[in-house]
């Protein structure tokens, strides 16, 4: 027996008549919306990478070409364009540069005769898994409907899915040999209004699950074979087509060869080394030491085989939301000779309120992970969840402000009340933006932009964003007119005050202050401090006779955001020596209270981020605050300042969690 194809063969038959140029509800042609739908399904093929066959047939066309037209002159006017094969841009092309004819009438009725003849003669050599005849049509035309009962037992005998796009079967059941033919054949009628915003989106690849097949092990007691299949995972942003070849002619594609040459240099000479003597190494102060494979195996980490191990039960109250990590979930099925003792354990789980915590390795001396089952039922169905937890290097603790000197009242509690409800997504329990049925913005954005390039190679991309995509980006009307009386409210309780900052000369010696007019304000915002090069930029600045305070007030934020965009010591070493450059400016210039207080906001937002372990060396570079013993007009003693480089240590976050003695997290806690 054959092995079966698993690809369908569709084939689309599109009206190019003068019927077809009638107008829709809203004012578009039936051919324009026509044009577009076959359009999109075949940039919707291209992009999901499928390996369906495809064909397309015109009929109502100025010109006959099909095997059917020499048996008599009812397949006249009927144009096989490209018999099944798969999809290329070269069709999708032809399509968008169709145009109608004055032809009429267009036989819809011998086009579905020349298409399932096209699709039994094919199907001889090769299997499909499904066979599709989509055709675009209002049926608007006066054919002979004597042989329509056997052409419908046809259609239904070969199980061909035929679907007409034009009229849907509320429209079509007005005439009763129409509404027959619909019902004989099962095909499906639907208008372009429901079509369109089904067609707008392109669609990625899809992929087959595959089950990870592994034994949930409690120990050395027992094993419960499940299988597992990824539930959640993100939308992958990097594509596969690296490279554009053009078959244009034989000598158009050029193989290109990488050649790598080692060297080394001696006296002076490089010498050529082969790669099989080059071995790996790391550098220990002047001294290179070499590491060979042996080593690296010896001394590499090995996670063991492949697994996922119970390592204990705890209360699902111990684990926060906020514990759950990673970009996707796995569920769990039960083998269907495990399924007893997966159930015993799932009822215990759910009447303990208990939770599993496991240890995952995906495959042999992978790195492993520590995970969180939960127990679910869904449809009648029981399966496990399973969310990655944290380690102790992926906590980032921040010490927040409190908010506890804000308390608001009563008119301001339900100003906010209001906002949230009206932005609820859930109405009668539809839930918007649901996974499945949401589109990617970004995703779509690029796949028209590749279109317009596979399309137009010469021609520059439009600046406009499609009016589908668009669509993607906006908030729903409904939550829109809900929100917009909330929003009020929330603006009237909530009123902000701008400061206004009154101009004054330089006449206090103990603060720098400029004056500056409108227009030279609006001017620097055009001279902006860069974290490439902040020093360099400030100095610049200065010299080209801007406003002082305005180049310190953006040598001052891009500071602040490097502080707080940093990871280790060697990244403080930047807005430290910003933090010197602005020490001596505002000491130059008897200005020692701007920077002090600035040195009070570089504090916060260093222990703020989570980096209290750097301040003692980082404030130790030379940018505490200006002391009086440096300055007399200072007002920050030296004992002052000594605190000011103290700072508080972080409680254990562990205490706030209490365990009980018989808890079994306990025992890895």
């Amino acid at each position: 027996m054959a092995a079966i194809i698993k690809k369908e063969a569709i084939i689309l038959a599109i009206d190019v008549g003068k019927n077809s140029l009638q107008p829709d509800s809203d004012g578009k042609s039936f051919f324009e919306k026509a044009k577009f739908c076959a359009s999109m399904i075949l940039k919707r093929k291209i992009f999901a990478e499928s390996k369906d066959y495809l064909s397309l047939i015109l009929f109502g066309s100025s010109r006959t070409n099909n095997h059917l037209s020499s048996s008599g002159c009812c397949y006249h006017n009927i144009e096989i364009v490209t018999s099944l094969g798969v999809v290329t841009w070269d069709l999708i092309k032809h399509i968008n540069s169709l145009s109608s004819t004055d032809i009429t009438p267009s036989d819809w009725l011998n086009t579905l005769v020349l298409a399932a003849d096209m699709l039994k003669k094919e199907n001889e050599d090769k299997i499909f898994k499904d066979l599709q005849i989509v055709m675009f049509s209002n049926l608007e035309t006066d054919i002979s409907f004597d042989k329509i009962d056997i052409i419908a037992s046809c259609i239904k005998r070969q199980n061909i899915n035929l679907t007409i796009i034009g009229k849907d079967f509320d429209d079509i059941s007005l005439n009763p040999k129409l509404e027959t033919f619909v019902l004989k054949s099962e095909a499906t009628a639907v208008n372009f209004g429901t079509v369109l915003p089904k067609l707008s989106h392109y669609k990625q690849k899809e992929v087959t699950p595959r089950a990870w097949n592994i034994p949930l092990s409690f120990g050395n007691a027992f094993n419960i074979r499940v299988s597992g299949y990824k539930k959640i995972d993100e939308t992958a942003k990097s594509f596969k087509w690296l490279l554009c070849k053009n078959y244009d002619t034989e000598d158009s594609v050029t193989a290109m060869k990488k050649h790598t040459t080692y060297f080394y240099v001696e006296n002076g000479e490089q010498i050529e080394v082969d790669r099989e003597n080059i071995i790996d190494g790391f550098r220990f102060g002047d001294t290179i030491i070499p590491v060979s494979n042996l080593d690296t195996d010896a001394y590499s980490y090995k996670s063991g085989p492949r697994c996922l191990q119970v390592l204990g039960f705890t209360k699902a109250k111990n684990i926060q939301r906020s514990f759950l990590m990673d970009g996707g979930s796995y569920i769990f099925k039960p083998h269907k000779e495990d399924i007893i003792a997966f159930r015993v354990i799932f009822n215990a789980m759910v009447e303990r309120e208990e939770l599993m915590i496991i240890r995952k390795v995906y495959s042999n001396n992978s790195l492993p992970t520590i995970g969180a089952i939960f127990p679910q039922r869904e449809d009648a169905e029981n399966y496990f969840v399973c969310v990655n937890l944290p380690y102790a290097e992926d906590e980032h603790l921040f010490k927040l402000l409190s908010l506890k000197s804000f308390k608001p009242n009563y008119e301001e509690n339900n100003a906010v009340r209001n906002l949230i409800d009206a932005m609820d997504l859930d109405k009668d329990g539809n839930e918007l933006f649901v996974p499945e049925n949401t589109h990617d913005p970004e995703l779509q954005y690029v796949f028209d932009c590749i279109t317009q390039k596979a399309i137009n190679p010469n021609k520059l991309l439009t600046k406009t964003i499609p009016e589908h995509i668009q669509s993607l980006l906006n908030s729903p009307k409904r939550i829109m007119v809900k929100t917009k009386q909330p929003i009020y409210e929330i603006i009237k309780v909530f009123s902000l005050q701008q400061e206004i900052y009154e101009k004054r000369s330089v006449e206090d010696n103990n603060i720098l202050q400029f004056d500056c007019d409108e227009e030279e304000v609006d001017c620097s915002k055009q001279f902006v401090i860069t974290a490439f090069s902040p020093i360099e930029d400030f100095n610049k600045h200065l010299e080209n006779g801007l406003n002082p305070v305005i180049v310190c007030d953006n040598m001052k934020h891009i500071t602040l955001d490097l502080i707080e965009s940093s990871t280790s010591m060697e990244d403080l070493e930047k807005p430290a020596s910003n933090l010197k450059v602005l020490r001596e400016f505002y000491i130059n210039n008897n200005d020692v209270k701007s920077y002090n207080t600035l040195m009070y906001l570089v504090k916060d937002s260093v222990l703020l981020s989570g980096k209290e372990g750097m301040w003692s060396q980082f404030i130790d570079s030379g940018i505490g605050l200006i002391t009086n013993q440096e300055i007399e007009i200072s007002d920050i003693s030296q004992e002052l300042s000594e605190q000011f480089m103290k700072h508080e240590v972080l409680q254990d976050v562990t205490a706030e969690f209490i365990i009980d003695d018989d808890d079994p997290l306990k025992e890895f806690l």
